[in-house]
């Protein structure tokens, strides 16, 4: 049988065609090692090829096997386990808000959740990773262009009449968000290089911080800087880069460490003024979930809170031993940048609470009842959770440019 046939054979056998191309790439990567060794036992060319076809085994029952292994499945109870937590804080709206919803505030409730829902499936089912984003820019843009044009159209500063839907906040937080998720799929790009890869990172999340500026908030900027400071650390430590590291991340550190030591003087100033006390209290007032839990449960809310808290480290624990188990490199860095999107969002949400940002921008992800944001966060955290699950769908299927046998093909 000629190699050609061979891998035909196989290829009709594994339904995802996407991974075609690596697939044949690997059998060819086996076939070209086993015809070098029957070359150097005396084979001809012509006869270590066909012994090195033969050696692969029948082409049908190889197909089948590696359909087994590649087949693109949603891990089914993660999605469950994610809606759960979705159903969960739906149920505590329920409770708490019960026959007072307005038409307009369960319209809203149905219209925020259902495109999230359908943003989460999109992007966990899509085939963007093969077909949309293949160039390293494109994901970047994707996400740095919605938070763009929702930036310039904040200059109107409200809200979508009858929506709650705020132009401003949603630019704020797909910025910091989304672009973490861009910027990690960048840096798996450009890995392998040099000094001159990594400034070019350095320049792109120079561009990213230079806009958050807009926002005239001293903690969002540092956020976003300490949010592309922690990916590039990440991508350095796995060596990804041929550069000094210990200089590199040296250099910076310094530039969060510094705005750190600000903002300390920033929060013990507004301690001293009792800002954070008042910011706090005012903010248990609103219908997001540290206050309805009060009014709910009084004096045993602050043990719900708690719980709240604790379920929210451990959900986040529980995704950062998930992510280590991930072996591809492309998947496990995406989903990293997922994970550090989620707890950015906590930390901004934290300091607005706080009275260092927009109380508007406070969503905690998976358990804010999203009442008082009115969904300016739910779309960026479906879209987030629904990559998230599509890379676990990957994670066994190899980069192309991880595969070892471009010569053999």
């Amino acid at each position: 049988m000629k190699v050609h046939e061979y891998l035909k054979l196989v290829e009709e056998q594994i339904h995802c065609k996407s991974i075609w191309e690596d697939i044949r790439l690997e059998l060819l990567g086996h076939m070209e090692e086993d015809t070098e060794y029957f070359q150097k036992k005396g084979m001809s060319r012509e006869e270590a090829v066909e012994r090195a076809v033969k050696e692969m085994g029948d082409p049908v029952e190889t197909g089948i096997a590696l359909d087994k292994v590649h087949r693109t499945r949603l891990d089914v109870k993660l999605l469950l386990f994610f809606i759960g937590l979705d159903l969960l804080i739906i149920v505590l709206m329920i409770a708490y808000f019960g026959s007072s919803m307005s038409d307009v505030m369960v319209r809203n409730l149905i219209m925020w959740r259902g495109m999230g829902i359908f943003f989460l499936l999109l992007f966990a089912f899509g085939k963007y990773r093969e077909e949309y984003f293949s160039r390293p820019y494109q994901l970047w843009l994707l996400f740095f262009i919605l938070s763009g044009v929702f930036l310039v159209l904040s200059i109107f500063n409200g809200p979508i009449k009858d929506t709650g839907f705020y132009f401003t906040d949603t630019a704020y937080q797909s910025m910091l968000f989304s672009t973490a998720a861009g910027f990690g799929v960048l840096t798996f790009y450009y890995r392998r290089g040099g000094y001159g890869e990594v400034h070019r990172l350095l320049g792109i999340a120079g561009l990213v911080c230079l806009f958050s500026v807009i926002s005239g908030e001293f903690f969002y900027t540092f956020l976003i800087i300490l949010t592309h400071v922690l990916i590039l650390t990440i991508a350095v430590r796995r060596g990804w880069f041929h550069i000094k590291r210990r200089e590199f991340l040296i250099k910076i550190w310094s530039v969060p460490a510094v705005l750190s030591l600000i903002g300390v003087g920033i929060i013990y100033k507004g301690f001293k003024d009792h800002l954070v006390m008042r910011s706090i209290r005012a903010y248990m007032e609103l219908d997001d979930t540290p206050g309805i839990l009060m009014r709910m449960f009084g004096s045993a809310g602050i043990w719900g809170i708690l719980l709240v808290i604790l379920l929210l480290a451990g959900v986040f624990l529980w995704m950062l031993h998930d992510i280590r188990k991930l072996t591809n490199q492309y998947c496990n860095i995406t989903c990293t940048c997922v994970l550090v999107a989620f707890v950015m969002m906590v930390l901004n949400s934290v300091l607005a609470m706080m009275g260092f940002g927009d109380t508007n921008q406070v969503y905690f992800p998976f358990f804010s009842i999203n009442r008082y944001s009115n969904g300016c966060a739910v779309y960026i955290y479906y879209i987030l959770l629904g990559t998230f699950l599509h890379m676990h769908r990957h994670d066994k299927v190899l980069p192309k440019s991880e595969m070892p046998t471009k010569r053999a093909a």
